[in-house]
């Protein structure tokens, strides 16, 4: 259970000995503890999305504990556009990387330089399905310096479908309630 033996060892963090959380023990969390959680792995998938999966994480959330569905799809969007803003800056030259700025130079990002419009629907089809990638969306939408206001309102919107169509999955499952 994460509640006493996960935080003991983590606290007195003794040799040799590694304290692991999983899935089951989402249960055992408080509802405070449980947002921050969730909002913390929203935002750490955001930034690296092959380490955490946060669809995987909200399906065992939805599944594992009886937490407020609007509480957790907002706080999951809210950590995720964070992150999704900060590679919006990172493409924008907020951060000196160089392989984002050829990247800027590819075909893609002169052919939506010219479809401006076309902008907006990729970044709604990619914040709800993720295809293309919303993390190479978001980066590729600071770089042509998308309109920062409409980036943020469209892919929020399209997190809160997203999220909210994963959260509410597991319910399908239950026959009886």
């Amino acid at each position: 259970m994460l509640s006493t033996r996960c935080v003991a060892a983590s606290l007195t963090r003794n040799p040799g000995e590694r304290p692991t959380v999983s899935f089951s023990d989402l249960p055992a969390l408080s509802t405070a503890a449980l947002w921050a959680v969730t909002f913390l792995i929203a935002l750490v998938s955001g930034l690296i999305p092959f380490v955490l999966n946060i669809e995987l994480y909200l399906l065992a959330v939805a599944a594992l504990t009886k937490a407020s569905p609007v509480a957790i799809v907002a706080l999951t969007t809210a950590g995720q556009m964070l992150a999704k803003f900060i590679l919006y800056l990172v493409g924008r030259g907020a951060l000196n990387w160089k392989w984002i700025r050829r990247g800027a130079a590819s075909k893609a990002a002169e052919a939506f330089a010219k479809h401006p419009a076309s902008g907006i629907t990729v970044v709604a089809v990619s914040a709800v399905t993720g295809f293309p990638p919303f993390y190479g969306v978001s980066l590729m939408a600071g770089t042509l310096r998308f309109p920062l206001v409409a980036f943020l309102t469209v892919g929020t919107i399209g997190r809160v479908l997203r999220f909210g169509a994963v959260y509410l999955l597991p319910s399908l499952f239950h026959l009886s309630r």
